[in-house]
């Protein structure tokens, strides 16, 4: 008895602080206690139990199997000594089974694994409830039922482990020694069912549950590094999904802890090591670091060097370094590193089989073997779910030799894999652009037809708004939808839907795929009247989770030095909650009678009036295949199509490029992410400059707006005073970022000679999107006489040059205002006094006279420069005000854009358009200081006697049109760096 109680006493220090001495100790003294008791002795069961349970937790520390075998024959001679009339009979069959789920683990006998479960359903039916270890029973029943899901993929045993873990946590307090163990498992087991079933709610418990386990231990205590590790790897999993770089560096934090504290001669080093590994990997891919990629391999080359050949774990270390090792072959073309890829793969089993055919058909476009592509295909055939890859390696395969039935099968494939619905949405998405591609070939090989194709490009539509997905912060928005592309996946189906002749379906998509994240925003504001009416709880309920799905996807704290005692991980999972309850509360709304198309986007004859009241809305499609127009004057008209067969994507990307090219030359778009120097402060363009400006002008007048305006001059209604008519422009890709409103020729060289020019024809506004157009109006705000106006100036902002001008604009803007007058100056406009401001929602109209700054590297933090700080495009997303009617930004770059979002509208002219303002007067690149007087003093004075909208409204775009020409008057018609960058947005 006094051996048996030592060893114990041993047993339990070894598992409170690792120390290996002590469990040698017990595992000596306990198998004397066993070999000097009877097997008629009452306590010679547990005896053996408490052997069997050492000589487990050494073969878990040093991995020596003998260990393991003799645990188990321990573990069956107790559980045959104890009837089930014993009280620890249920301890006993407990931990035979855990040994035998073990030994499964090891070596994969069936028979191990169904034993073991069966072990451990016999230990919880002879528990009562309410027993001390009845939650510890629950737990080993769930691990086992997990484990045989694992292997034969029955849901319904993944779904009852689930369900008894639970129950297993909720019968332990924080203070059991067990509880962080017990989450670990409910955390496993719920990232399993994510992996199946693609639920995320799933894996937002997993973490959750991990993050309280990390919690719950000291960092002393010897089973610390495994849960985190398992947190660690669930964060991976999630930013796998989500492409959230928080999640990846707090993995790689977390892993980084467990490898620093686990000991050199732990058994689970390996597997920390490669998970490590694995996660530099996946922030090599996110960010392009190349010390990601070093450190990844060479964390992986010590994994491989720890495990033995017989680990399960050693064929996916194996193939994680020679993906690595494939990467940097990619990064750096180092053939060393693709045969070393290539030599490791081929020692890895089927189920990795799919690297090793990446890698073979990397070597095959390298080298042209046609036996590295049959090889390649041939592996991937044997690999399952590994349909992009085994679609791509036919594609190519048809490209060499044009066997159409390649061509068919990648297809086939392709369309798979974009329905694998527990699949990542982005990788959904390369699965639905793979296969648009492959059906575009199979279109011209007469196989199938364009219908076929726009079906592909409208399952890429339900995609969307997965890929760019609510549960994330809106600067993660934005970066996914650059990151992959879809943007260019828009135009491409616009593209293909013109050509096929449907023009509204074209319409429809460049609606819905283009300015998403402010189309979420917007949603997210939708008024729900008609659903109060009918169902007021729904209505409100779908409104709270709306406004905190707004606040937390503009929240842009930066992140502080992870640290899971101090870290809140509550924002990142309260997001994802929410946009599951937002997604299932509207598919509750939508099954309503009456309600089937509730904030769906709307068909073309609900998107656009019978008649377009402010002129026509022209979309320019630029893509690679095609570029055209198409001019909407109502949905009572036709849609009028205007191939623009001489422009091209690459034609369009030169002139963007051009003129970018000239505004840095004259210091007017700045290169970085501080605010220029030189700010309004515009000197007069040196002719370097005039003339590449004046050659890109001249192109937009001759390859687009030329050809259009041949189309629809005579359909364009004059207004009854004799003003030009009223166009609002909507392009697309490059053109974005080019001033069409001022297309003409402007020099006696140019083509035709001195002459036409667009604003000789028409008054131009821009709009990103349809919707913009459609904003409700408050008629209260058509009385110019009684509006009320708040005025924002900066003539001296802290550390950034003076601005003179700004005196004399603002005495110029009162001049010509009768309504009330809030005037924040100098010291008074604070960011917070601003912000303020624009939510009372007092304010019809809004002047900023200050700087301005679009972001080039996070485009969500362009702002205006106020006296205490920056006030950005991220913190006016958060303001909302119905009554706004107009916001002239009068500093610099406020419609600038971001070039690798084009179809987003990244702008602070935007910004406000989201906030509520129906028309804004924004800046392309910087104005001059000594400019915005007198553009300011001409447009209130035009806004005030001028035009007269169709609905009673003074029209801004024809105020701004008249004082541009009185600038361009002033400063002459070359000096197009002052005057062509002012723009009007909206209505």
């Amino acid at each position: 008895m006094c051996l048996n109680n030592l060893g114990v006493a041993l047993k339990v220090r070894f598992d409170r602080l690792g120390q290996l001495n002590d469990l040698e100790q017990a595992i000596s003294l306990g198998q004397r206690a066993v070999d000097l008791t009877p097997d008629s002795h009452p306590d010679k069961p547990g005896r053996l139990m408490n052997l069997g349970s050492a000589l487990s937790d050494r073969f878990d520390h040093l991995g020596q199997l003998d260990d393991l075998e003799q645990a188990i024959a321990v573990n069956h001679h107790a559980v045959d000594l104890a009837p089930d009339g014993n009280p620890n009979k249920p301890l006993y069959l407990c931990n035979l089974g855990i040994a035998l789920q073990t030994r499964f683990g090891r070596f994969g006998q069936p028979d191990d694994l169904e034993h073991a479960t069966l072990l451990q359903h016999h230990a919880v039916d002879l528990t009562p409830d309410g027993h001390p270890d009845e939650a510890m029973y629950l737990m080993n029943l769930g691990n086992a039922l997990t484990i045989r899901f694992d292997h034969l993929g029955q849901l319904n045993d993944l779904e009852q482990a689930i369900s008894l873990k639970h129950h297993a946590i909720d019968l332990t307090p924080n203070s059991h020694s067990y509880k962080p163990m017990y989450l670990m498992n409910l955390g496993n087991a719920l990232t399993t069912r994510f992996d199946r079933l693609g639920h995320l709610n799933d894996l937002n418990q997993a973490i959750s549950s991990n993050y309280l386990a990390v919690d719950l231990l000291p960092d002393s205590h010897p089973r610390k590094p495994v849960h985190l590790n398992n947190l660690g790897d669930a964060l991976r999993t999630r930013f796998n999904r989500l492409d959230q770089l928080e999640d990846i560096e707090q993995a790689i934090s977390l892993m980084h802890r467990a490898v620093d504290l686990l000991p050199a001669s732990h058994p689970d080093r390996p597997t920390c090591l490669g998970n490590l590994s694995l996660a530099h990997i996946n922030r090599f891919y996110r960010l392009g670091q190349l010390n990601d990629l070093e450190r990844a391999i060479s964390l992986g080359h010590r994994a491989i060097d720890l495990t033995p050949d017989s680990h399960p774990d050693k064929q996916s270390h194996l193939s994680n370094l020679g993906r690595a090792l494939k990467s940097r072959f990619d990064h750096l073309g180092q053939l060393d590193d693709l045969e070393q890829a290539i030599s490791l793969k081929h020692h890895v089993k089927s189920i990795y089989l799919n690297s090793l055919g990446n890698s073979l058909q990397t070597r095959f476009s390298h080298f042209g073997k046609l036996n590295d592509l049959e090889r390649a295909i041939s592996l991937q055939h044997d690999a399952s779910g590994l349909l992009i890859n085994l679609g791509a390696s036919l594609q190519i395969r048809f490209s060499q030799i044009s066997e159409l039935a390649d061509l068919q099968s990648a297809f086939s494939l392709f369309v798979l894999a974009a329905d694998q619905e527990s699949g990542p949405p982005f990788h959904r998405l390369e699965a639905t652009v793979r296969c648009a591609n492959v059906c575009r070939l199979l279109i011209s090989q007469g196989c199938t037809t364009h219908q076929d194709l726009l079906n592909v490009y409208s399952h890429a539509f339900n995609l969307i708004p997965e890929v760019v997905w609510l549960g994330t912060s809106v600067m993660q928005r934005y970066t996914s939808t650059r990151q992959y592309s879809v943007g260019n996946v828009v135009s491409a189906a616009a593209a293909v839907a013109i050509q096929a002749g449907d023009l509204s379906r074209a319409v429809e998509w460049l609606e819905e795929g283009r300015g998403v994240v402010w189309s979420q925003l917007l949603r997210l504001r939708s008024p729900v009247d008609d659903l109060r009416h009918h169902h007021p709880g729904l209505a409100d309920r779908l409104q709270s989770v709306s406004r905190s799905l707004e606040s937390l996807g503009n929240d842009t704290r930066a992140q502080a030095p992870f640290d899971t005692a101090s870290h809140d991980h509550s924002g990142m999972s309260a997001r994802i909650q929410l946009a599951q309850d937002y997604r299932d509360l509207l598919a509750h709304i939508r099954q309503l009678d009456g309600f089937e198309s509730f904030l769906l986007p709307k068909p073309y004859a609900k998107l656009v009036p019978p008649k377009c009241t402010d002129g026509p809305v022209i979309i320019v499609n630029v893509h690679p295949s095609r570029c055209d127009a198409l001019i909407i004057f109502g949905s009572a008209q036709p849609i009028i199509h205007v191939p623009l067969p001489n422009l091209s994507y690459p034609l369009a990307e030169q002139m963007r490029s051009r003129l970018t090219h000239s505004l840095v030359e004259a210091n007017v778009r700045n290169r970085e992410h501080e605010f220029p120097a030189s700010a309004r402060a515009i000197k007069p363009a040196p002719a370097n400059v005039v003339s590449p400006i004046a050659k890109v002008l001249e192109k937009l007048w001759l390859l687009v707006v030329d050809p259009i305006l041949e189309q629809i001059q005579e359909k364009l209604d004059n207004p009854v005073d004799g003003s030009l008519p009223h166009v609002t422009w909507c392009p697309t890709g490059p053109l974005a970022f080019l001033p069409i409103h001022t297309a003409g020729i402007y020099t006696s060289q140019g083509a035709g000679g001195h002459g036409a020019k667009l604003s000789d024809f028409v008054v131009s506004s821009y709009t990103s999107t349809l919707s913009t157009l459609l904003q409700p109006t408050t008629t209260s705000a058509c009385d110019w006489r009684s509006m009320n106006t708040l005025i924002v100036s900066q003539p001296k902002t802290p550390y950034l040059t003076p601005l003179p001008g700004v005196r004399a604009e603002v005495a110029n803007i009162k001049k010509h205002l009768e309504g009330e007058i809030t005037t924040l100056d100098d010291k008074d406009a604070t960011v917070g006094a601003v912000l303020q401001a624009i939510k009372e929602d007092r304010h019809q109209l809004i002047h900023m006279s200050c700087h301005g700054l679009q972001n080039i590297k996070e485009p969500t933090e362009s702002a205006f420069a106020l006296h205490d700080g920056q006030l950005t495009l991220s913190q006016l997303m958060t303001c909302s005000a119905s009554k706004a009617e107009l916001a002239f930004l009068s500093a610099c770059q406020t419609s600038a854009g971001d070039a690798s979002l084009p179809e987003e509208a990244v702008h602070l002219a935007a910004g406000m358009l989201a906030v509520g303002y129906k028309a804004v007067i924004g800046t392309m690149w910087s104005i001059g200081d000594q400019d915005a007087p007198l553009v300011a003093d001409e447009f209130y004075r035009r806004l005030k006697e001028g035009y007269l909208r169709a609905d009673g409204r003074r029209s801004a775009a024809y105020a701004l049109h008249e004082a541009v020409k009185a600038l361009k008057d002033k400063v002459g018609e070359s000096d197009f760096i002052r005057w062509v960058p002012y723009v009007h947005f909206g209505v």
